[in-house]
């Protein structure tokens, strides 16, 4: 079921602090079921949560885990609309005991959202 809400066709977490992903706007996903009639638009929830599940890849990768807390300065841009590609552009940097992933999503050249995600690091008990 979880397939049919992930919008990531695309992560690349090839340096330590940078995320990279794309991802495709499918007219047929349910994200756009009744938002709105018409008028059907990505829901800002949508594209937060692509970048959680870039985070989580990029944690799962590098044989980390991570807990998202908090989110901080959220802004909804513009509207991104079925069939539209999405690039989402994340940097990290690690502040005490938190990382603080800073991301930026466009469409095209235009910024659609952007913010800040705070997560701590997992430790796991040997």
């Amino acid at each position: 079921m979880e397939s049919q809400w992930n919008l990531l066709k695309e992560v690349n977490t090839g340096k330590s602090n940078e995320i990279e992903a794309l991802a495709y706007a499918s007219m047929d996903s349910p994200w756009f079921s009744g938002h709105f009639p018409g008028e059907p638009i990505l829901p800002g929830i949508a594209l937060v949560h692509m970048a959680e599940q870039a985070i989580q890849q990029h944690a799962d990768n590098r044989g980390e885990q991570v807990q998202i807390y908090a989110l901080k300065r959220i802004r909804f841009v513009q509207p991104v609309r079925p069939g539209e590609t999405i690039s989402i552009n994340i940097s990290s940097e690690e502040v005490g005991e938190e990382i603080l992933f800073s991301f930026k999503a466009t469409n095209k050249e235009d910024i659609v959202c952007s913010g800040v995600i705070i997560a701590k690091k997992i430790r796991k008990d040997k």
